[in-house]
């Protein structure tokens, strides 16, 4: 429902739950052992168990006090908006006062042209291990060397007339150029960071020409199907960590690949921004679509079968509880797969106009004039992007992706050049609700405050026409 207070109205509210009670036993075991049957689904405690507890909202740097807490009046409404497989370059890479190219370097030392994209232009393979590889140690050079990267594929962009809804929201709002993914990719485990600033060390989607659907052949079980497999990261100590970070500087894809991945049945607990939201009674939904690699939460068991599941529906569901008033304080918005923006799977065009859709329906409606939505993209797709990612952890970062901040008190025509992530989406919606950081990632994030001017005239509407992708 929609809220009648903001995050301010919190300040001393008392917790439902302490946060030592993270620390819980639940029923469902996750072990990665041999298959066994299918375990008997069991409504678990909430908060879960954690393996690193939420830490301290006092342990994050201080942003500036005065917009904090004008932030804290003024928004009401976060909109995670998250389309797929985008890089900055490959969108953005011609737009006026902001670091974009139209030319990349491949793996022999050339530089060629970006190419002019079709509607429906295809990627290179955007998994973990080729965004190392195309990455090649900060050096941006080796697109055409990963996986389907053939004919240089990866080396195409889109002009201003190809993608006119998604510029005119960068040159009216707010434009990210120094935003990157937080995990090398792919969807799945962006996702995953999406909600928990974590990946739970998995490293992959699922993989059904190795097996890994389980039995039935059928992703997305996760922790409904014991037999299911995933590619991860094993337990690691810091020795462990130190060789792999030195493996990803050298592009070392099959070493890594071969001393460190092992595959594990996903379903395991970690704590999550909703547990976070839930336990302050801070309202919250996710609505996802049809998409296996969207599927997060059945692979987080406390979730799965315990009551925030009912928080967990269908995309569709989103304008209708728009149009009750019932839009939550916090809201994932994740499209149908033909409309995700992912390449093969849908025209730009059609994805395109389902943004706008959802964008103008959150413009039309009361919560516009306290809303602040992050329109991003979940990986690089196997686009080409120039910018060399800051390698923070083993995980990443991966390629820069498109931020756009639409709100009525984004700053307007601004492009936005501090190094954030995924994890920075996290941190805005932590900190203007009083929450604590999920892992060290988010804690030390780019909170995002500094896309936004709660002094200026608030922004009235912005409503643009759906395009005719006949003609696009």
């Amino acid at each position: 429902m929609g809220s009648s207070s903001g995050p301010a109205d919190r300040a001393n509210r008392t917790r439902s739950l302490p946060l030592a009670a993270a620390i819980v036993a639940i029923t469902v075991a996750c072990t990665a052992a041999d298959p066994v049957t299918t375990p008997t689904p069991t409504v678990a405690p909430s908060p879960p168990p954690v393996e690193t507890p939420a830490m301290s909202p006092d342990a994050a740097p201080d942003a500036d006090r005065a917009t904090l807490e004008q932030a804290r009046r003024r928004i009401e409404h976060v909109v995670f908006l998250v389309k797929e497989n985008r890089t900055y370059d490959h969108l953005f890479g011609t737009f006026p006062g902001a670091d974009g190219v139209t030319e990349g370097r491949i793996c022999n030392g050339e530089v060629v042209p970006l190419r002019r994209a079709d509607d429906d232009s295809p990627g290179a393979s955007h998994g973990f291990l080729a965004a190392i590889e195309a990455i090649n140690g900060g050096r941006m050079d080796c697109f055409d060397q990963i996986p389907d990267g053939q004919n240089q594929r990866a080396y195409v962009q889109y002009e201003r007339s190809q993608i006119p809804n998604y510029w005119t929201y960068a040159e009216e709002f707010t434009l990210g150029d120094r935003f990157f993914s937080s995990v090398y990719g792919p969807t799945f485990v962006e996702h995953f960071w999406l909600v928990a600033s974590q990946t739970d060390r998995y490293v992959d989607n699922q993989r059904p020409l190795e097996g890994q659907g389980g039995e039935d052949g059928i992703l997305g079980g996760y922790c409904d199907d014991r037999t299911e497999r995933i590619w991860s990261f094993p337990k690691l100590d810091p020795d462990d960590r130190a060789d792999i970070f030195d493996l990803e500087e050298a592009a070392e894809t099959e070493t890594l690949k071969r001393k460190y991945f092992i595959e594990r049945w996903p379903c395991h607990d970690v704590l999550t921004l909703p547990d976070l939201l839930e336990e302050r009674d801070i309202s919250w939904k996710y609505y996802t679509s049809d998409s296996p690699y969207f599927q997060i939460f059945p692979a987080i068991p406390h979730i799965h079968y315990g009551p925030m599941r009912h928080k967990i529906v269908d995309s569709g569901e989103f304008l209708t509880d728009l149009a009750a008033g019932e839009m939550a304080e916090v809201s994932w918005l994740l499209p149908p797969t033909p409309e995700s923006d992912h390449p093969g799977y849908g025209a730009l065009c059609d994805g395109e106009n389902w943004s706008v859709r959802m964008v103008n329906a959150i413009m039309r409606s009361p919560e516009w004039r306290n809303t602040a939505i992050f329109l991003t993209w979940d990986d690089f797709g196997g686009f080409y992007d120039h910018v060399p990612p800051p390698h923070v952890d083993i995980y990443g970062y991966g390629p820069r992706v498109p931020l756009i901040v639409i709100s009525p008190y984004a700053r307007r025509g601004y492009v936005f050049s501090e190094v954030a992530d995924f994890s920075s989406m996290l941190r805005f919606a932590e900190r203007i609700h009083r929450l604590p950081a999920l892992t060290e990632r988010d804690r030390d994030a780019n909170d995002l405050l500094g896309t936004f001017d709660f002094t200026q005239r608030p922004r009235g509407p912005l409503i643009l026409e759906e395009r005719d992708c006949e003609t696009a």
